[in-house]
């Protein structure tokens, strides 16, 4: 995984050892829940009760594969944020006081969050490097031939540096595209911005 350190973001540094989801490691849940201890270590979840199994890697090296997790500047330590995919951002875990408040829920996603305009099941081109978190995501294309997401480098990749990945899971795998993905228009790109956190719309040359 790479070490994204130009826009560091988070009050821990790059090199912390923090603690990943084994499920979430391996591509098979997505990112939902963020964790720190009162020591201060950082641990990343998967949908579901914790604590659950994980491994150990570095923060630079998960900011890196899940540039969402970069937004979590002002986690302190003994909080949690969960990823919430109505509000397309992270809510803070808190203590009700009153009995009826409504707790986040570390959640994948399902029918009701998911955007009526986008088809679960369009198949998508992702880069294989920026897939399995070797690079970071940089671009999302959509041409004549398709949607592709794209690492570091100009948009010429041939064919067996991609791989075809179903739309949810393509979301699944990156919660912060599904915006871009809804306002994606045929002959643009959307570019993400490390240093704002957002999407760059730009026409295809």
């Amino acid at each position: 995984m790479p070490a994204m350190n130009t826009h560091w973001k988070l009050s821990a540094p790059p090199e912390s050892e923090v603690h990943v989801d084994a499920d979430v490691l391996a591509m098979r849940a997505p990112l939902v829940r963020v964790h720190r201890d009162e020591a201060g270590t950082w641990s990343f979840d998967g949908p579901g009760e914790t604590p659950r199994p994980s491994k150990k890697t570095l923060l630079s090296a998960v900011v890196g594969a899940w540039p969402h997790v970069a937004a979590l500047s002002d986690l302190d330590t003994g909080a949690a944020a969960v990823w919430s995919w109505k509000q397309h951002g992270w809510a803070s875990e808190f203590e009700c006081q009153c009995g009826s408040c409504e707790q986040p829920v570390a959640s994948d996603i399902d029918r009701r969050s998911w955007p009526e305009e986008l088809q679960p099941h369009t198949i998508i081109s992702v880069e294989q490097t920026a897939l399995s978190g070797q690079t970071a995501l940089v671009d999302i294309i959509s041409t004549p031939g398709g949607i592709a997401l794209l690492g570091p480098g100009d948009h010429r990749r041939t064919a067996d540096l991609m791989t075809p990945v179903a739309l949810a899971n393509v979301i699944r795998r990156w919660p912060h595209t599904m915006q871009a993905l809804r306002m994606l228009k045929e002959g643009h790109g959307m570019r993400w911005n490390p240093e704002g956190l957002n999407w760059h719309e730009y026409v295809l040359a």
